[in-house]
């Protein structure tokens, strides 16, 4: 497994908050070339949950969906009662994977709106200092 430091180094800058990799001299969005707004960014901490809240979601989606026909599948037998066991499994598989998606999508909107909220009172409080 490769080492952290194998990684390249990523900075953010402080001003307008982009990160980008430490081998650039200067911020690419701003322009700024000061370092001592600069902060080293661990590369893994740089993963957007709420995408992987909605990939998972999705994914939750197909393999409930899969499983749900699966289910369906195996109810062509001469037993009835055990017919009905696996319909309902499979309806209820569906159901609880719909759930969970829609659950899944919910947090990862509800991440990317936090994320939002959080920018802007960053913002909102850089701009007070810079103003007093």
């Amino acid at each position: 497994m490769p080492e952290l430091s194998d990684y390249r180094k990523m900075v953010q800058c402080e001003r307008c908050l982009e990160t980008f990799s430490a081998d650039l001299e200067k911020c690419p969005v701003c322009g700024g070339d000061d370092l001592t707004g600069y902060k080293v960014q661990n590369p893994f901490s740089r993963l957007p949950m709420e995408r992987v809240l909605t990939a998972t979601g999705h994914l939750m989606w197909v393999v409930g969906l899969v499983a749900c026909f699966v289910l369906l599948w195996n109810t062509n037998t001469d037993d009835s009662a055990r017919n009905w066991m696996f319909a309902l499994a499979g309806f209820g598989v569906l159901l609880l994977s719909t759930v969970m998606s829609v659950t899944l999508f919910g947090l990862g909107e509800l991440l990317k709106r936090v994320i939002r909220i959080q920018r802007r009172v960053r913002a909102f409080m850089q701009d007070q200092a810079s103003n007093d």
